[in-house]
């Protein structure tokens, strides 16, 4: 056997090629080869495949991937497989001397001792020659990266030395472009810049040589403020002197008389075949200038790979084609040859018939063409080689049908399209592939500017930005668009766009009359080459209602095991009909996410289907969230036993990956069924989404399942929608219906007996109370709450009452009270072994301890509560602890140490855009700049204090903020705006009972009435 890792892994065996499977199954292979002989654990290969999040199902997969490729390998000559179990993992019984990299290390270790610089390159040229395009091509992953990145140094150290062994042995020839090449990748190395200089002066470009060595000077001084080095300044010397040793330009050879092989070369008929180029052809800017370099490049007889341009239908990959070909005609005057080979249709045409249609075009009388497909592929060589021609071959089936159109003559280059990915052409021609996507946004506006005119686009610039990402930002979507707004100039971009958002869109997007013209034809000829498996899959995916996916949601659609859905998605990924948008996920367009809901409508067992990805979507919800993010008061109910995530950061990646699917989830089960999806799956993410910040999703998701629970008449579900939106109502300055939510939520909980729910509800009405300084009706609430919860099992929830009862407590001046309440909370989660349910609970102790003048405690509490929301990574709780600790350095006369933890908590409120937050460490960070003195600053944070505090209702915070605003106008001499402040915050503190507050702004007020 033959392994190839310097390119797409493969293997051959009696010069056939072994198919290997799914890209994730030639990585498991890929770590053997790098490591031939050698035991690889378990864990080595999951870190290969998968990096540092595997899925749950990992060693699962790992194993079906082992298992495939015992059965893919043929067996050793004593009968064993190729993969065999050893103590402590996996051996591949391999010998390095059958691995072309170790073959390539070889070689390269050989042209080292080699006795002259001819042998060396002639060595160093067979190893080179194993490399068949980037190593370990087609996977992706961090492993398999940095692989590529490593070998690929070892490739560019290997051509180094034979260009330095060529430059030794005696001249320059076909090096120039090589090396400028090099050097335009690798601009900083010296010795690619001192073997460009020393090519282009032995070819008599001596003044190119010394721009080059001044250009690479400036660049070294500019970015990094060096010169070059000894070696490359010496080489410049020589250069300007014309230094003998250096080697003067060879004299130019003659050129040697044109081969005409016999029988075959007749008369010459230079034609351009090409179609007429795409009117208006706009962007893929980057993929021309790529494209441009690699033909010109094969013009020279640099290089006969082909040149593969694949995408989704419709995305433009003839226009590209076409239009590259028209621009390249100077570059192949003898002749641009374009051929359909109708891969995309019912009868793909036969290679041996487009072969003799090229000899013919190419001047061969027809009587003279050979019978046999290997005589025409012969005479076919023949006729092009010596010849500069460009060949189009425009949607191709497969790489079957390509290969015998490759001619593999210097001086011809072969422009492939094709709907699959043909990477068969990049193991066995070395093709690069081009993928194309949609437009970008500004490129579909030129598009449409183009077809109907810039004045008719400006005038509707937002229907025409609608118009455009209906289209997908597909060319043929929008080139049918513009064409049927065109027929009716009277008709507004916005009218169209509008008739589009309905229903039938695809059926829309085409020209009447016009068969090809039309979207779906496009994408129906994709599908119809597919394996039934395959067509089932793209339309069950249809189903999936959320940006992306990966292979378990596909195994959950349907209902098979992700190894086989990943082995379909990378066979809907080939033919273009999915994307990959990283690692291990895909995605749709827009349109062929229509078109595949459209063939999931069809399917009889659509509806168990979105059945079964809800269910798996619930499932792994309550696995992700078991390790850390377990709701209080959750619903009752029965839930999956969790274990399907190795640790808390693959839980957490799981969830962060698959958060808009989620919500995605949540509202189509809301709008069609399972009605009960919807409200579980908010329920169960609530303490994710509050602890991450996720507002947004948080408000889409307990909505829809209001509305859902609602529709199902479930007035428990209904309570806990109303309470997770009152929640969400503390943390954002939408806080009108809060009240409304919470008791609506509290009749709920009451009706349906579900006193956890009651008790969690009267510590969010004590919060919602107490933000309004009416710390009294909040603590009545939360007593309640806590008089119900003793009577409860509920440790976790009765200490988040206690805790709060504590910061009233606080508010309220009885700090030894609320020491008392904060250290039961503690003492509650310590004894139920829940050390981070202790974070919140530390920092209201900090508080009060503050409150008392116990700052030496408050700082071990807060440090505390520091270390534990840093280890837990509660970003909340850290910035609350990191303010309780600023202000008890600041009112320790310690300033240095206050305003560093006082700008962290503001960054962060300002982040989250917690009003609450915000205001407190405005207050706080406005009094740490009063005392250094920073009376203009602290004067913007007050202010900022007061204007948020009085927009949200905020009349505890808010005089407060008057409170600490008056000093700073006193200290600016406004004894007049301090005595009014000071004055507007003794009344609100005294009718709110806040004596702490009361008695500072009453202090402000006695210095400010007597500067009066």
């Amino acid at each position: 056997m033959e392994f190839q890792l310097l390119g797409p892994v493969g293997v051959s065996h009696d010069g056939r090629r072994i198919s290997l499977g799914s890209p994730k199954q030639r990585c498991v292979l890929a770590a053997f080869l790098l490591a031939p002989g050698a035991v690889l654990s378990t864990d080595h290969l999951i870190q290969c495949v998968w990096g540092d999040s595997p899925p749950p199902t990992a060693r699962g997969t790992l194993q079906s991937y082992l298992t495939r490729l015992r059965g893919a390998l043929p067996p050793q000559g004593d009968g064993t497989a190729a993969i065999q179990r050893r103590a402590g993992g996996y051996l591949l019984t391999a010998s390095a001397a059958d691995v072309d990299l170790h073959r390539f290390r070889s070689l390269t270790a050989r042209a080292r001792d080699a006795d002259g610089d001819a042998e060396a390159e002639r060595v160093l040229d067979e190893a080179l020659g194993l490399w068949h395009g980037d190593p370990l091509a087609g996977i992706a992953g961090d492993w398999a990266e940095s692989v590529r990145t490593r070998l690929e140094q070892e490739r560019l150290a290997a051509l180094l030395d034979r260009i330095d062994h060529r430059l030794a042995a005696g001249g320059p020839a076909g090096l120039a472009e090589q090396v400028r090449g090099l050097a335009a990748e690798h601009p900083w190395d010296e010795r690619i810049a001192a073997q460009l200089m020393t090519v282009l002066f032995r070819s008599g470009r001596q003044a190119e040589a010394l721009a080059h060595y001044e250009a690479f000077r400036r660049c070294l001084a500019q970015e990094f403020g060096v010169d070059p080095g000894a070696a490359l300044r010496h080489l410049h010397e020589a250069i300007l002197r014309d230094a003998p040793e250096l080697g003067g330009p060879p004299a130019r050879p003659a050129r040697p008389p044109e081969a005409t092989p016999d029988g075959v070369r007749g008369d010459w008929t230079a034609q351009c075949q090409l179609p007429f180029a795409v009117p208006g052809f706009v962007g893929r800017h980057g993929a021309i200038r790529e494209l441009e370099d690699l033909f010109t490049a094969a013009a020279r007889g640099e290089t006969t790979a082909p040149v593969v341009i694949t995408g989704t239908p419709g995305v433009g990959k003839t226009a590209l084609a076409v239009h590259l070909g028209h621009r390249l005609r100077r570059a192949f005057p003898d002749g641009q040859w374009y051929v359909r080979l109708l891969g995309a249709g019912d009868r793909p045409r036969d290679p041996s018939e487009v072969l003799a249609a090229l000899l013919q075009a190419s001047g061969l009388d027809a009587a003279a063409i050979p019978e046999s497909s290997e005589d025409r592929s012969a005479a076919y060589r023949g006729r092009l080689a010596g010849r500069r021609v460009l060949i189009v071959l425009d949607d191709a089936a497969d790489a079957e049908q390509v290969r015998p159109l490759l001619p593999g003559a210097a001086g011809v280059a072969v422009l492939v399209t094709s709907r699959p990915e043909l990477r068969g052409l990049g193991v066995s021609h070395a093709a690069h592939a081009v993928r194309l996507q949609v437009l970008e946004p500004d490129e579909a506006h030129t598009l449409l500017s183009g077809v109907l005119g810039e004045s008719r686009v400006a005038a509707e610039p937002e229907a025409s930005r609608r118009l455009a990402e209906q289209c997908a930002r597909l060319p043929l979507a929008l080139r049918i668009a513009a064409a049927n707004l065109a027929a009716r100039p009277g008709r507004s971009l916005e009218s169209y766009a509008t008739d589009l958002d309905g229903d039938g869109r695809l059926a829309k997007l085409s020209i009447a009359g016009d068969r090809r013209a039309a979207v779906r034809t496009a994408f129906d000829h994709s599908l119809a080459f597919l394996d039934p498996s395959a067509v089932r899959l793209f339309a069950l995916l249809g189903l999936h209602p959320g940006p992306d996916f990966g292979a378990e949601a596909a195994a959950a659609l349907l209902g098979a095991e992700p190894a086989e859905a990943e082995e379909l998605l990378d066979v809907l990924a080939d033919a273009s009909l999915l994307q990959r948008s990283a690692a291990d996920r895909f995605l749709f367009h827009d349109l062929l996410r229509l078109y595949a809901a459209e063939h999931a409508a069809a399917l009889p067992a659509h509806e168990e289907a979105w059945r079964r990805l809800c269910d798996w979507y619930l499932a792994t919800a309550e696995a992700a969230t078991a390790f850390e993010y377990t709701g209080v008061a959750q619903l009752p109910r029965k839930r999956a036993a969790a274990g399907r995530f190795a640790d808390r950061k693959q839980a957490l990646g799981w969830l962060d990956q698959e958060l808009a699917n989620l919500v995605a989830v949540v509202g189509g089960a809301a709008a069609s069924g399972p009605r009960h999806i919807s409200w579980q799956i908010a329920d169960q993410l609530r303490m994710y989404v509050y602890y991450r910040h996720h507002r947004v999703e948080w408000k889409a998701m307990a909505t829809a399942g209001l509305h859902a629970a609602e529709a199902a008449g479930d007035p428990l579900a209904r309570a806990a929608m109303l309470q997770s939106l009152g929640v969400l109502g503390h943390h954002t300055e939408d806080q009108g219906s809060n009240l409304e939510h919470f008791l609506g939520a509290l009749e709920g909980y009451r009706s349906a007996g579900f006193v956890p729910g009651q008790a969690s509800v009267m510590s969010n009405l004590a919060v919602y109370y107490g933000r309004r300084g009416q710390m009294r009706q909040a603590g009545e609430w939360q007593e309640r709450g806590v008089e119900l919860l003793r009577g409860l099992d509920r440790p976790v929830l009765l200490g988040i009452a206690l805790n709060v009862v504590s910061l009233i407590h606080s508010y309220l001046g009885e700090p030894e009270r609320a020491v008392e309440r904060a250290s039961e909370a503690i003492e509650l989660a310590l004894r139920h072994g829940q050390p981070m349910e202790t974070i919140s609970p530390l920092v209201n102790r900090a508080i009060a301890h503050h409150g008392r003048g116990d700052y030496e405690a408050a700082l071990a509490d807060g440090t505390r509560a520091l270390r534990l929301s840093q280890e837990h990574r509660k970003r909340r709780n850290e910035a609350d602890a990191q303010e309780i600790l600023a202000r008890t350095h600041r009112d320790t006369g310690r300033l240095d140490l206050a305003r560093p933890p006082a700008e962290k908590a503001l960054a962060f409120a300002r982040e989250t855009a917690d009003p609450t937050a915000l205001s407190d460490c405005l207050i706080n960070l406005g009094e740490v700049s009063r005392l250094s003195g920073e009376l203009a600053q602290a004067a913007a944070h007050l202010e900022e204090a007061l204007e948020i505090t009085g927009r949200s209702g905020f009349r505890h915070q808010e005089a407060e903020a008057r409170t600490g605003l008056a000093p700073v106008r006193f200290a600016q001499g406004d004894a007049e705006a301090a005595a009014e402040l000071a004055e507007a915050a003794v009344a609100a503190a005294g009718k709110l009972g806040l004596r702490p507050v009361e008695q500072r702004a009453r202090t402000v007020l006695a210095a400010a009435r007597r500067a009066e």
